[in-house]
C-alpha cells in the first residue's frame, strides 16, 4: 500500500469505508441473531419481520461499500481494465444478493445466474492478471489445489444431483465455474494481494457449498445462514483487498 503524503486522503477514505462496512456487517448479524428462524430447505422465517428489513438493507450495502473502496484506492493508478472487471463482478453479485432476499425458486434461479456471471467476471479479472505477467510456474502446489478443487466439485455435484432436480445441471455448471475461478487464483505468482485473492475464492467456494447443501441437502445445516453469509463476506472483502493490493503493487513497480 502506498504511504506517501499524497495518499493520506485515500487512506482516510479507506478507513471510513472500513468503519461503515463493519457497522453494516454488525447490523446484518444482529438482525439475523434476533429475528431469524432457519427452516429446512434453506427457507427462513423472520419474527418480527422488521428484522428482515434491517438484514436485507445491510446486506445490500456490503458490495457498494467494497466497490467504492476499490475505486477510491485505484484512482490514478492506471488500473481501469482490472477495476472495471472487478466492478462488473461485484455488480452482478449485488444483483444476486438482492434476488436472494426474496423467497421461491425464481428468486433462487435469478440469484444463481447472477452469481454465475459474477464469477465469470472475477475469472476475467484473474485471467487479466495472469496474462499480464502474473502467472506462476506450475508446481506441486497448483497440482494439489487442482486435485482438491476437482474432488470437492465432483463430490458436491454428485451428492446434490438428485435432490436438486431440474436445477441439477445449473448447479453442475455453477460448480465448474467457481472451481475454475478458485484455481485461477492459485496460479498467480506470489506477491502482495495474492494470498488475499486465494482466500477470497476459497471462501466463495465454501460459502456456496454451505448454501447448496443447506437448500438441497437431506437436513438443515446448524446456523447455516451465519456460515453462508460469514464466508461470503470474507470472500468479497478478501477479493477487494487482493485486487487492490495487486494493482497498487503493479503501479508502484511499473517500469
Amino acid at each position: 500500500m502506498k504511504t506517501g503524503p499524497t495518499q493520506e486522503p485515500t487512506l482516510r477514505a479507506d478507513r471510513s469505508i472500513d468503519s461503515a462496512l463493519v457497522t453494516v456487517v454488525l447490523a446484518l448479524f444482529v438482525a439475523a441473531a434476533f429475528g431469524l428462524n432457519e427452516l429446512p430447505g434453506g427457507a427462513a422465517e423472520w419474527v418480527p419481520k422488521e428484522w428482515k428489513g434491517v438484514h436485507d438493507c445491510a446486506k445490500g450495502l456490503i458490495l457498494p461499500l467494497l466497490a467504492l473502496r476499490l475505486g477510491l484506492s485505484l484512482v490514478g493508478q492506471g488500473a481501469q481494465k482490472l477495476r472495471n472487471r472487478v466492478w462488473s463482478a461485484m455488480g452482478l453479485c449485488w444483483i444476486g444478493d438482492i434476488a436472494l432476499t426474496f423467497s421461491g425458486d425464481t428468486a433462487f434461479l435469478v440469484g444463481l445466474v447472477s452469481f454465475l456471471l459474477g464469477h465469470v467476471m472475477f475469472m476475467a479479472a484473474l485471467r487479466y492478471l495472469l496474462q499480464s505477467g502474473g502467472k506462476a510456474k506450475a508446481g506441486a502446489l497448483q497440482v494439489a489445489v487442482a486435485v482438491l478443487l476437482l474432488v470437492q466439485a465432483v463430490a458436491a455435484v454428485t451428492s446434490l444431483w438428485a435432490p436438486a432436480g431440474e436445477l441439477a445441471p445449473a448447479i453442475a455448471v455453477y460448480a465448474g465455474v467457481i472451481t475454475i475461478m478458485a484455481f485461477l487464483s492459485w496460479n498467480l505468482k506470489p506477491g502482495p494481494g495474492v494470498w488475499a485473492l486465494r482466500l477470497g475464492t476459497t471462501a466463495f467456494v465454501a460459502s456456496d457449498l454451505i448454501l447448496a447443501f443447506g437448500k438441497f441437502g437431506e437436513g438443515p445445516i446448524a446456523n447455516g445462514h451465519f456460515w453462508v453469509i460469514g464466508t461470503y463476506i470474507v470472500a468479497q472483502w478478501a477479493l477487494t483487498i487482493g485486487f487492490t493490493e495487486v494493482a497498487l503493487h503493479r503501479a508502484t513497480n511499473r517500469p
